[in-house]
């Protein structure tokens, strides 16, 4: 299902709309500072995500960030998959530090991989 398309009125509201509220208040202010009326501080609270970041404004959606972080794992196990086996062709991207650091977290990971397996009984 689609997304549905920004509401120009709404749109409006926030293009003009300063979302730093004063410290003890609910209420948004006009960019020149007059405080929102009770029917534009409704039209506030009821503008979408969509909207939201439309006009800028940044939105902190926990659902996003654990969508994001189960992404960057996948990506991280899918680049393993091609890396790994040809490791060696890395080798003249790497800064020496890199390098060492590289030969660390492989040595650390051979260590514990028994660990890491599931055991027969």
């Amino acid at each position: 299902m689609p997304a549905p398309m920004p509401r120009p009125h709404v749109m409006a509201l926030l293009f003009d709309t300063n979302f730093n509220r004063p410290p003890g208040t609910r209420t948004f202010r006009h960019l020149d500072g007059r405080p929102f009326t009770d029917e534009e501080q409704a039209l506030a609270d009821d503008a979408t995500l969509e909207e939201l970041q439309a006009a800028g404004v940044h939105v902190h959606d926990p659902e996003a960030g654990a969508e994001a972080e189960a992404a960057a794992h996948q990506l991280a196990e899918l680049l393993f998959k091609y890396v790994l086996p040809h490791r060696e062709a890395l080798i003249p991207f790497m800064t020496h530090e890199d390098m060492l650091e590289y030969g660390r977290l492989e040595t650390v990971i051979a260590a514990g991989a028994d660990s890491l397996r599931p055991h027969k009984d």
